[in-house]
């Protein structure tokens, strides 16, 4: 059931259409939904109560683990996405049939919805970016700043007291500093009152500045999140597992965490985090060995038969060297150093590095299409067990899902498979450690680390940090005075 109180921006109530129309919406074969669709696949129909639109009744085709946790994820005005109301002519049995999936692939409306909801003007522009929380979209300068305001007599106001509906900050600025640096000084003028993601030198010394922590509270909650490397099992020269766990034992996890986390994180083994019932902790990590790099490179057959100190192989009649591409996204230090670590040992062991930055939207762009050898990047997880599916499973794969990396084989995904219907934990937990070994075995990313959210918030607010991302709930904040200075970021 929909809160009675609950309406959208233009006053209308929220009803069970709306979020019927949101759903198809992910499963609309053609909208960029990949990584979600997963979630929901479970779905077998959706009946909105004619008597009453507020209520709904969600049928599932089968069992999953987190039907409660997802179902009732987040709903989208249905004016908006949908004026036309296109996807009302589609059913959800058809839309969560892979044969019907495949046919509605070329139907005119479904490519026409899609086309629009793709639509950049969802993102950010006025009139279009709407919902039913307490701010409304005010304005976004490109490469400057994202303003929102608090609504005047907005529903939630009702349910003041009620978890989940603090929304103490009358207008909220987001402030768009490329350069981190830049960023930490504007702070220290006051001219920003939150920060978070503060690069780990950076906020050890300002832990140590006096003036700064008479004026700002510093904060390092672990994140459920980790780093890694990605290996892309597609590439000719990384499809032999042998090079991939060569790869493995020549990244130096403790110099990384020391040099360039300065000890704010703890390395991980897998993509599960270490604090979760379910992380296997009889995994034994690759040890940063470099003689065991050069030997299983041997094995596979890289050998550097030139003498120029690349190893080489020939592949397909084509003698071809050992050269790889590194790839982050421009403007992440701590992404280029781990890089520049990684390019150094690599070299002991006769593979040359090409560290390589790209635009973040390129830079995504390329990793779903899996145009990339080497990939420097994060996952953020969240504190359930959680479902692999999206990430792991074979069918993630595809251009577009999040399964970069390409990885997985019958094992991996009946075990995936498998976990997403089990409702006893104990035997989830059991085979999420199986399939943790399988990854470990196939060595398709090297896990890094789990790093802590590094956040500064002025001290004239009342806020508090979680492990949770981004950190904290911005509505919660609070101040302590009567100042009405808006809180930024």
């Amino acid at each position: 059931v929909i809160r009675p109180e609950a309406t959208w921006d233009n006053g209308t109530p929220i009803t069970g259409y709306d979020y019927l129309s949101t759903i198809k919406s992910i499963l609309n074969p053609k909208t960029d939904c990949e990584p979600l669709k997963p979630y929901f696949d479970w779905v077998g129909d959706i009946i909105v109560d004619e008597a009453d639109p507020k209520k709904i009744t969600i049928y599932s085709k089968t069992t999953y683990m987190l039907i409660e946790e997802v179902s009732g994820y987040w709903v989208l005005p249905e004016y908006i996405y949908d004026p036309e109301q296109i996807m009302r002519k589609f059913s959800i049995r058809d839309l969560n049939s892979a044969e019907k999936r495949a046919e509605l692939k070329g139907n005119p409306d479904i490519i026409k919805f899609a086309e629009n909801y793709n639509s950049e003007k969802y993102q950010r522009e006025k009139g279009f970016v709407v919902g039913s929380g307490p701010y409304t979209f005010e304005g976004w300068e490109t490469g400057q700043r994202i303003t929102l305001k608090r609504k005047e007599n907005w529903w939630g106001d009702k349910l003041a007291g009620t978890p989940g509906f603090a929304a103490y900050p009358e207008k909220i600025t987001y402030q768009i500093i490329n350069d981190l640096t830049t960023a930490v000084t504007a702070m220290k003028d006051e001219g920003i009152d939150l920060m978070r993601s503060i690069k780990p030198k950076d906020f050890i010394e300002l832990k140590e500045n006096t003036s700064f922590t008479s004026k700002f509270n510093l904060t390092a909650p672990t994140m459920f999140s980790y780093y890694y490397l990605g290996l892309n099992t597609k590439s000719p020269k990384l499809e032999d597992v042998r090079v991939r766990k060569a790869i493995s034992h020549a990244v130096n996890k403790k110099q990384i965490i020391d040099v360039i986390y300065y000890g704010l994180a703890v390395p991980t083994t897998g993509p599960v985090h270490p604090s979760k019932p379910n992380y296997n902790n009889n995994i034994v990590d690759y040890d940063f060995d470099l003689e065991k790099s050069k030997a299983l490179l041997d094995e596979a057959g890289w050998k550097d038969t030139n003498g120029d100190g690349i190893r080489d192989k020939n592949i397909n009649g084509e003698q071809v060297p050992l050269v790889l591409e590194f790839k982050y996204n421009t403007g992440n230090d701590i992404r280029k150093n781990i890089g520049l670590l990684f390019k150094e040992d690599a070299k002991k062991i006769g593979i040359d590095v090409n560290i390589v930055a790209k635009e973040w939207s390129v830079y995504l762009d390329e990793l779903d299409h899996h145009e990339f050898e080497i990939s420097c990047a994060a996952w953020v997880t969240g504190p359930l067990i959680g479902d692999p599916k999206q990430i792991w499973h074979t069918e993630s794969s595809v251009d577009g899902g999040s399964n970069y990396v390409s990885f997985g084989n019958a094992e991996s995904d009946a075990l995936i498979d498998a976990m997403r219907m089990e409702y006893d934990e104990s035997k989830r937990i059991e085979m999420s450690k199986r399939f943790q070994e399988i990854v470990h075995e196939q060595a398709p990313y090297v896990f890094l680390f789990t790093p802590t959210e590094r956040i500064a918030i002025h001290n004239r607010f009342e806020a508090e940090t979680y492990a949770a991302r981004p950190g904290y709930k911005i509505g919660e904040f609070k101040l302590k005075t009567t100042s009405t200075q808006a809180n930024q970021e």
